[in-house]
């Protein structure tokens, strides 16, 4: 309801999320709506992992913890995450995750942590790209300035699986290929050149 009140959202490709079984969802992240979005329109139950701090923020954070997020400590090993995380994905969960580690600081893609890879490669669960557009602060608050909504894309990509035995940092790569393919080339960033292939 907030979505549709406040933003103008296009979604796409929501008809190839799979109904059921085990499913790591992966978004590109330009600014603090996007796993909102991810819940507000992908037609299934998300389980966030999301950056620890956000359950000491007002409002917010009772909200996270009520809904079950999953918080990770950014930059740190932490392998009772990782198997909390591989455990949801084996009882048939769909997880949601930002390969990228936090909120771009380009505004462009930027080069993808191996987190979702050793996720992907060690549940076997298929992964869902989902890119968005129009979400960084810096596009949004200049345009509810204006009293305006603005524009907001949601795309959904075909599940996919990557290759078995394929390194992590390739693997990592490959899920930021993903993403970019379904990007506008402005957003494309350190992974334009592998957009198209």
């Amino acid at each position: 309801m907030l979505a549709r009140l406040l933003l103008r959202v296009s979604v796409r490709g929501v008809e190839q999320v799979p109904a059921t079984g085990p499913l790591l969802v992966t978004m590109n992240h330009l600014g603090g709506a996007d796993p909102f979005l991810c819940l507000a329109y992908l037609p299934r139950r998300l389980v966030i992992a999301g950056k620890r701090e956000v359950l000491d923020w007002p409002i917010l954070g009772p909200l996270a913890r009520a809904y079950g997020m999953i918080p990770l400590r950014r930059g740190e090993p932490d392998r009772a995450t990782l198997k909390l995380m591989l455990d949801r994905l084996a009882g048939g969960a769909a997880l949601l995750i930002a390969p990228e580690g936090r909120e771009s600081h380009t505004g462009a893609l930027e080069a993808g942590k191996t987190g979702a890879a050793f996720l992907a490669l060690h549940a076997g669960a298929p992964i869902l790209p989902v890119a968005l557009t129009g979400t960084a602060w810096a596009t949004v608050l200049p345009t509810w300035k204006r009293l305006r909504r603005p524009a907001i894309t949601l795309t959904v990509g075909p599940p996919y699986h990557l290759p078995p035995g394929l390194p992590r940092r390739a693997a990592a790569d490959e899920i930021m290929r993903r993403l970019a393919a379904l990007l506008p080339p402005e957003y494309q960033g350190v992974y334009a050149a592998l957009a198209a292939l």
